[in-house]
């Protein structure tokens, strides 16, 4: 009845509530982004399972080994796919003018301004994946009959499926790339610190180039996300294996494990710096 569906929203409203609320505390006080965590961890728990029913489905004669290996080649391609263009970057190179400060003379050096090919990371296919369940969320809660065609067209594997994935999933690459990368903000800082790309004006200019690069790269960053969450899943729909060996499972899993070791190193970095400058501090006294 309706007080059953009343409670179910209401525990599933609270529920997410909570959920985001978690997020941003591992966010804020731990390390790593919260909510990429909380599902990297619920789907890392959902492997052992998935693979011991694979397994269970090779014995029972559903799957051969021929597909079993084909699968673990799949996955291992993925996985080094997903490696290879998480790491890479696009390198801006800048310079640094020579500025004179009392006796000192600071500044001239080169160096470079990385910028990820995928810098939105695995937010765009969790994004893309919740908004288009949302259909199917609701027939279960309405017995509408349009409501239903329209969460059967939309069920995973399907062609407008796969159409609105990538494209939700190309949109909210372009839109989490300006929400976590400011161009401007870049290039005031380069500015105020003397720096400058060659060939390009410091200020707007720069901004403007830096904004450029990046929309370019993002679109190939797009690209390689639709690529690796589309593509594994319809050659495993063929296999009639579970939704963790897919290419989105594989993403967010690689992704946030890439990430998390990243920022765990820079903050062991800055523990040795700080403790290296207080021994010193010590010693001086």
């Amino acid at each position: 009845g309706w007080g059953f569906r009343l409670l179910c929203v209401i525990t599933l409203t609270a529920g997410t509530a909570f959920i985001m609320w978690l997020g941003e505390q591992i966010t804020e006080y731990g390390i790593g982004n919260g909510i990429s965590l909380i599902i990297f961890a619920g789907i890392v728990a959902g492997m052992p399972g998935a693979i011991v029913n694979t397994l269970r489905l090779m014995s029972a004669g559903e799957m051969s080994l021929f597909k079993i290996l084909v699968l673990v080649v799949l996955m291992v391609g993925v996985v080094a796919v997903i490696i290879f263009f998480e790491r890479a970057q696009r390198r801006i190179p800048v310079q640094y003018a020579k500025r004179v400060v009392g006796r000192k003379m600071y500044g001239g050096t080169s160096t470079h301004l990385p910028l990820k090919l995928n810098t939105s990371g695995v937010i765009p296919p969790i994004f893309a994946s919740s908004i288009i369940m949302f259909p199917a969320t609701i027939a279960n809660f309405i017995n509408i009959p349009w409501i239903k065609k329209v969460a059967n067209a939309v069920n995973p594997g399907q062609p407008i499926y796969i159409v609105l994935y990538v494209g939700f999933i190309i949109f909210f690459c372009y839109f989490y790339t300006a929400i976590v990368f400011n161009p401007v903000d870049v290039a005031d800082n380069m500015k105020k610190y003397g720096g400058f790309i060659p060939g390009i004006r410091p200020g707007k200019k720069t901004a403007d180039y830096i904004d450029k690069v990046l929309s370019r790269i993002t679109f190939w960053g797009a690209l390689y996300v639709s690529a690796v969450c589309v593509l594994p899943t319809l050659l495993i729909k063929y296999f009639n294996v579970p939704f963790y060996f897919g290419g989105t499972a594989l993403l967010i899993v690689v992704g946030v494990a890439i990430d998390t070791i990243a920022q765990i190193e820079s903050h062991m970095l800055t523990r040795h710096y700080e403790g290296f400058l207080k021994r010193g501090s010590k010693g001086r006294r």
